[in-house]
């Protein structure tokens, strides 16, 4: 059974009833190709496995998924995926060959960290690899639109107060969000500006059907550092389910200012722009397209969005690629019968379409 995700990951509601939840292996970033340039074998017909877990420079494991890119040693890129929320990562459907993992630097707390991976045999094997983060180093700074961010704004909280930071994000992890609760609000007793744990304090009061005091958790968060990106997620997100949609842009446009790279947000942000009146068609499929790019096919149910979006602007030609691409990327997924059955109904509506033009 798949974990349940932490809400700036969570599935989403569907905007309309093709949009059913996929199961995990439709959700899974899965990396296909390689070169088979391996001295030791051919490769040919052979599908292995690359697995591996990302380290913070703390030691800890992420509290939020990463990008992980997977590249040929002789150069291009053969796929990327996103850990999960302790850290795991998985690439399958390798030919022999010699690739690098690739972490890319966040910008911030942790430079880019790589490690090379020699995969070859002639019969499925499973290689392991361990990813070690490094913080950045004293002086490096990136520019943002409003000021400079360096490692000297990274909060260090005190011993006890990360001690439930960490065990909070286990019972998370473990789908107990009432302890989870009661050990972030312990963290910010001791730390009251412990950003980290405010945010997945209003992540937890979200599971807990408790929208309000969610919101003013991540308001909290944002009147911290307002340059802190995940609360304004967060807080869009909410909204988006509220259908708060005028709030929820703002919260968005606001997060991706701070922080472009998750595909969520991006999400959220292409359903309130099609969502609120008047709908905003345009930048609603920009939003979309983003959040497809950022999360490859791990984000794949992305396409059903699109699908609508192309529907309700009565464009079925591009409403049928959206489906012909889920179809080809998704096979596995659950609901594959009934997105082939919508496809035929669009197709036929084409023809339709088209049918007078004809005589």
């Amino acid at each position: 059974m798949a974990r349940r995700p932490t809400f700036l990951y969570r599935a989403f509601p569907q905007a309309f009833s093709l949009l059913i939840a996929l199961s995990a292996c439709a959700a899974q970033s899965l990396a296909q190709g390689g070169g088979a340039n391996n001295p030791n074998g051919p490769g040919r017909g052979v599908s292995h496995t690359i697995r591996g877990k990302i380290f913070m420079p703390s030691g800890n494991t992420p509290d939020q998924r990463l990008r992980v890119v997977l590249e040929i040693n002789t150069g291009g890129i053969a796929g990327e995926a996103f850990s999960d929320s302790a850290g795991n990562f998985e690439f399958r459907f390798l030919a022999n060959g010699t690739y690098k993992i690739v972490a890319p630097s966040d910008g911030r707390v942790y430079e880019t960290a790589q490690e090379t991976v020699e995969v070859y045999g002639n019969f499925a094997r499973t290689f392991t690899v361990q990813i070690y983060l490094k913080e950045k180093g004293e002086g490096v700074a990136v520019k943002s639109k409003e000021k400079i961010v360096s490692v000297a704004d990274l909060q260090q909280p005190p011993k006890e107060a990360k001690k439930n930071y960490d065990n909070g994000l286990k019972r998370a992890r473990e789908n107990k969000p009432e302890d989870a609760v009661a050990l972030f609000q312990a963290a910010v007793r001791i730390f009251p500006e412990y950003l980290a744990a405010i945010n997945k304090l209003g992540e937890q009061l979200v599971v807990l059907k408790k929208p309000e005091e969610a919101q003013a958790a991540f308001e909290k968060a944002i009147e911290i550092n307002p340059k802190y990106g995940p609360p304004h997620v967060n807080l869009g997100v909410l909204f988006v389910e509220q259908k708060r949609y005028d709030e929820a842009i703002v919260a968005l446009e606001k997060g991706a200012r701070t922080d472009d790279t998750y595909p969520v947000s991006h999400l959220k942000l292409g359903e309130a722009l099609m969502s609120k009146q008047p709908p905003d068609y345009d930048r609603a499929e920009k939003e979309l397209t983003r959040a497809l790019d950022l999360g490859k096919r791990e984000f794949v149910y992305v396409r059903l969005q699109l699908f609508n979006l192309n529907l309700r602007r009565q464009r079925l030609d591009k409403a049928a690629e959206q489906l012909e691409a889920y179809l080809k990327e998704a096979p596995d997924a659950p609901d594959v019968e009934q997105v082939r059955q919508r496809l035929d109904k669009v197709k036929k509506a084409i023809e339709q379409q088209k049918a007078p033009t004809k005589n």
